[in-house]
């Protein structure tokens, strides 16, 4: 029997003090909004049946007054950490609702739609929920009464993450709908991260299409743009299936496993909804401690794009064993020949460190494809030549793709000064070729080179 609407109540946690951001973190400035607005109203167009915020005594009074709806409770003493905040919460909360949902306020790409998800989990008879990440919870959480005595004795800044180890085998873990949903705003370039993701700002750069199958390759960065281009486009309402070619670390979020191709199509339209980003891969195995996923032959990704099933493929088709630099491999890249947007992706850390295999993954073929010597400085003529070259970043790129590189890491020292003359040494050779600086980490992009 479903509760009722009121039974579940929110608790949005508001009185941090913001020592890594700067100050003044929840009045920052995010999409022409507070950075605190977009949690705050997406609980109030929930399905919660109330809503209580903590904030610190020089906020409160400012917060009552933008969102009369809110029950605001002063914490007097922040500086005693999260679980101060929380046994506030819970004390305002008196003796109606059945479950907590605690909420942090610099949480701003969390949804009323996935909240709505927790309440429905405790209408379910779920004690415990939480948002499930690669490898552990994160909020919002979800706690029945009969842990609240529990919480009360927290201290600290910890919130209730002991209480939901101490019963990780009774905890509903709750997918996000994209990879992004969980962001955590603790600095300000994690805030520009949240801009980007609210504004589109890389789909628009890449000028993503409808039905596009968008394959990326390099190193130093290939895991954060699909992570920000699944999170753009699920946000505005599109179903995006994402995969991989060769192996990866379990991502944030929804993921099918399935070794049968045939029944690929079948379960991706069972369990693929607008507005949530879909992992698919065909095994799975744990490594150093961590699931790591198999992807699928090119020749299944392209069959896939033939069914129109989603309107958005985002396929990892390089490995590089996290380094920032990459050059391919006789057998590399595993690109599906159906690509219709190639993104190769350059790490500008690179820059500096010695060509050899500690810090470049193919520094042989590197130094084949550049002219340089086993151990010299990385350059940016190497990185313009490993963009130019055939057999270099592009290569087995299908003839008619459009093709983008994209210069990351671009908020290190010196990086736009490289980025500039890597982008200079392209347009002398090839102007064709879209070039792009990017920081996956701040959110931020600009365009060097449009591209004919």
């Amino acid at each position: 029997m479903a509760l009722p609407q009121s039974e579940v109540a929110g608790v949005i946690l508001a009185a941090g003090l913001a020592t890594r951001f700067g100050g003044a973190k929840l009045a920052a400035p995010l999409a022409e909004r507070p950075l605190i607005a977009w949690c705050v109203e997406a609980a109030l167009a929930s399905r919660l049946g109330r809503v209580v915020l903590v904030a610190g005594a020089e906020q409160a009074a400012e917060l009552t007054q933008a969102f009369p709806q809110l029950e605001v409770v002063v914490n007097p003493n922040p500086q005693d950490g999260q679980a101060s905040s929380l046994r506030l919460g819970l004390r305002a909360l008196g003796d109606e609702p059945s479950h907590a949902l605690f909420l942090l306020a610099d949480q701003p790409l969390i949804s009323s739609a996935l909240i709505d998800r927790f309440v429905q989990a405790a209408e379910e008879d779920n004690d415990l929920a939480a948002l499930a990440g690669p490898d552990s919870f994160s909020p919002p959480t979800l706690f029945d009464r009969r842990y609240w005595p529990e919480l009360l004795q927290l201290t600290g800044d910890t919130g209730g993450r002991g209480v939901l180890d101490k019963y990780r085998d009774e905890v509903l873990p709750l997918a996000p709908d994209f990879p992004l949903a969980g962001l955590d705003v603790d600095t300000p370039g994690q805030l520009g991260r949240a801009e980007a993701a609210l504004r589109g700002r890389f789909s628009l750069v890449l000028e993503l299409e409808r039905g596009d199958l968008v394959s990326v390759v390099g190193a130093g960065g290939k895991t954060s743009l699909i992570e920000a281009l699944a999170s753009e486009q699920a946000m505005r309402g599109k179903a995006v299936l994402a995969t991989t070619t060769t192996h990866v670390f379990r991502p944030s979020g929804s993921v099918l496993i399935e070794p049968h191709e045939d029944w690929l199509p079948e379960r991706i339209e069972r369990l693929l909804a607008p507005g949530a980003c879909l992992t698919v891969a065909s095994e799975a195995k744990t490594t150093e401690g961590r699931i790591k996923l198999k992807g699928l032959p090119p020749q299944s990704v392209d069959w896939l794009w033939e069914t129109a099933l989603v309107p958005l493929i985002l396929v990892e088709a390089d490995g590089a064993r996290r380094l920032p630099l990459k050059a391919p491999r006789s057998h590399e890249p595993v690109i599906p020949l159906s690509t219709t947007l190639l993104v190769g992706v350059v790490g500008l850390a690179a820059l500096g460190r010695p060509l050899d295999e500690e810090h470049v993954t193919g520094a042989k073929e590197l130094c084949a494809l550049s002219g340089a010597a086993p151990g010299d400085p990385v350059q940016a003529a190497h990185l313009a030549a490993l963009a130019l070259h055939p057999k270099g970043l592009f290569k087995k790129a299908p003839a008619r793709c459009r093709k983008v590189l994209v210069l990351n890491q671009g908020d290190l020292a010196g990086a736009e000064q490289a980025a500039n003359q890597v982008a200079e040494l392209i347009g002398q050779q090839d102007p064709s070729l879209r070039v792009l600086l990017t920081s996956f980490l701040q959110g931020a992009c600009q365009v060097l080179r449009e591209g004919d």
